[in-house]
């Protein structure tokens, strides 16, 4: 029996195509600690963080006449500067409440409970989180791949950051919710 596909012919529902981005040195090593509660948090330690970037681009019909959406090469430099901006730093969590930081130049000052720690100001990252979980750390990246993307028209970002092999954290942002 023949089988016979009718690429002309119109699909009964909506369809969606996603690009999926997960090179080898989509990574940052940096180090953090987590804050569990008002009286635990984990000792100051490091990770090497590998990322995934998802990217849901227009359907077929939207597509250029040469049947791709863009190069890979935009978004993967894209993906890889941002990733490199955290890359061998320190990463703190600049909105949570118990975050006491001051520039001592060239270094920074921070107090966190118990803890000072002096780290060189040009080696520490302040996030606008409350936490450097892998959560937070996901949410940031995906914000700010669909602002950098959406202008190609990347219709929806989910950023994957796996903290370590098994162990990740999605956040998806963009579709017809935002």
């Amino acid at each position: 029996m023949l089988l016979e596909f009718d690429f002309h012919a119109k699909p009964s529902g909506m369809s969606s195509t996603t690009l999926h981005l997960f090179k080898q040195n989509f990574k940052f090593s940096s180090a953090h600690f987590l804050i569990f509660d008002e009286k635990n948090a984990e000792k100051l330690h490091g990770h090497n963080y590998q990322v995934r970037v998802d990217l849901v681009i227009p359907p077929a019909e939207q597509l250029q006449e040469t049947g791709y959406f863009v190069d890979f090469n935009v978004f993967k430099a894209g993906i890889k500067a941002a990733l490199d901006e955290w890359d061998e730093h320190v990463l703190l969590p600049r909105k949570h409440p118990e975050m006491n930081i001051k520039a001592a130049h060239p270094s920074l000052e921070v107090r966190f409970r118990d803890r000072y720690y002096v780290f060189p100001a040009d080696e520490v990252i302040l996030l606008p989180i409350t936490n450097t979980s892998v959560e937070q750390l996901s949410r940031l990246l995906a914000e700010r791949f669909y602002t950098d993307f959406k202008s190609y028209g990347v219709r929806e970002v989910c950023v994957s950051v796996e903290e370590t092999r098994g162990q990740a954290a999605s956040t998806r942002v963009g579709g017809p919710a935002t």
